[in-house]
């Protein structure tokens, strides 16, 4: 298998597949890790009195915004250039930039200069989804890909889980310039080096992959066989973004997009201005939210593989019930019902990834995965970046959240009902016959 030749020391079988989930998972996390510590310190009396947004919730909404917009505008190019690069580079470059970023934000109190460091840390992570997305379809069988994606995308959540107290502690410890000191040197010394000495991009590129674990991902991969590729590159992607499902796929994908950015950014203000808690209980508190979604993308990626032909309904239900949640959650009296309905309302928005990047991966060739990532992640992060700030603004026009957090309950419903088409693609295999891009002589 290419390089990959047994010798003495290799063992007949291996688990070299859940190294590379591991790093990819660690990655994610301390980027998420970045994104999320400006809405812990926006809720700290003294970075707003260093930045001079104290009270303006659009100027600290806007610090979320400068970076999901250009996140989302920078995909569009380095998702095609992670085809080109390779996830394992791609991955690592981005740990390099944000490092840098992160440092420098420590270092500055000018809100202008924030705003543009924060628009640089977003066009360094652009790759990092279309690059996880390439490994997890070069590294993973089919049955597979719900629970491996799950394992990554749990740092979506374990970040502000983790970010929310042990920003906090730092913060009250060591001031706000030291968080960004903290996260930088992460990356720089954990991140990086776990990304290049565990990864591979492709399992014939690894030396201590066994010769039976390479047999057992590829024979698993039966979708990719069902992808032509004799037409190039081009003409692969312009067959995948003829696709109405994968259009469909992107508009509710934006379900997922505003409504996390636009909770998690104010989840912290929300529960410290509008629920009375003082920084430090709103900061811990805060976390639950985030441990519910780390549990239940684990357990969506999961029931995604168990139930691989109904991923697309387990997208849909997913959305309808955040919405039920968040709303009883925000009309409820009490602070502790409020915040088990909130945490159980971002938990099952958190359990429809898994199913959600099963379907997508099923719906793209393997030869145009960034590219089609790139793009989908492209114009719903765009779509999302809006969110903070509408939050934001429509906060400080009411003195309250329920609104905007209102408003986001009514975008998941309707999300969810996109959706709704990709049910009747049954199976796996279903799904890939559905595609233009599937080529009936492959069978």
């Amino acid at each position: 298998m290419g390089s990959n030749t047994l010798t003495a020391t290799t063992p007949l079988w291996t688990q070299r597949r859940f190294k590379v989930a591991l790093a990819i998972s660690f990655a994610y996390f301390v980027a998420y890790f970045d994104r999320t510590n400006v809405a812990v310190l926006i809720a700290n009396p003294q970075f707003n009195d260093a930045f001079g947004i104290a009270g303006n919730k659009v100027a600290q909404g806007l610090l979320l915004t400068a970076f999901l917009f250009p996140y989302g505008l920078a995909n569009l190019v380095t998702g095609p250039l992670g085809d080109k690069l390779g996830g394992r580079k791609g991955v690592s470059i981005s740990i390099i930039s944000w490092t840098i970023a992160m440092f420098i934000m420590g270092c500055i109190s000018n809100y202008t200069a924030l705003i543009a460091l924060r628009v640089i840390l977003g066009i360094g992570e652009s790759i990092m989804t279309p690059a996880c997305n390439m490994i997890v379809a070069k590294w993973f069988p089919d049955n597979e890909r719900a629970r491996a994606s799950s394992a990554w995308l749990a740092g979506l959540f374990l970040a502000p889980a983790f970010s929310y107290p042990v920003i906090a502690w730092v913060v009250s410890a060591f001031g706000w310039r030291m968080s960004f000191f903290l996260l930088g040197a992460i990356g720089l010394f954990i991140a990086l080096p776990l990304m290049w000495f565990w990864t591979k991009d492709a399992p014939e590129k690894d030396t201590k992959i066994s010769s039976a674990e390479i047999e057992y991902i590829r024979s698993g991969q039966l979708v990719a066989k069902q992808f032509t590729d004799t037409d190039g590159f081009w003409i692969q992607a312009r067959k995948v973004f003829a696709n109405y499902k994968y259009w469909l796929g992107v508009i509710a994908y934006c379900g997922y997009t505003v409504g996390f950015w636009g909770v998690g950014t104010f989840m912290p203000s929300y529960l410290k201005e509008q629920r009375h808690l003082d920084f430090g209980t709103a900061s811990l508190i805060a976390v639950l939210p985030w441990v519910a979604a780390t549990i239940l993308t684990i357990v969506g990626g999961l029931v995604g593989d168990k139930r691989h032909r109904s991923r697309a309904f387990l997208w849909s239900i997913g959305y309808v019930l955040a919405a039920i949640l968040s709303y009883f959650g925000i009309i409820t009296g009490s602070v502790g019902m409020a915040v088990l309905l909130i945490s159980l309302a971002v938990g099952f928005l958190a359990f429809t990834l898994a199913p959600m990047y099963a379907v997508l991966q099923d719906l793209t060739p393997p030869t145009v995965t960034g590219l089609s990532f790139g793009v989908f992640n492209g114009i719903t992060y765009m779509v999302g970046s809006f969110s903070p700030a509408i939050v934001g603004r429509i906060a400080d026009a009411t003195h309250s959240f329920n609104i905007g957090f209102y408003v986001l309950d009514v975008w998941l419903i309707v999300t969810a009902i996109c959706v709704v088409p990709l049910w009747k693609s049954r199976a796996t295999n279903k799904l890939a016959s559905d595609s233009p891009l599937y080529d009936s002589r492959a069978n």
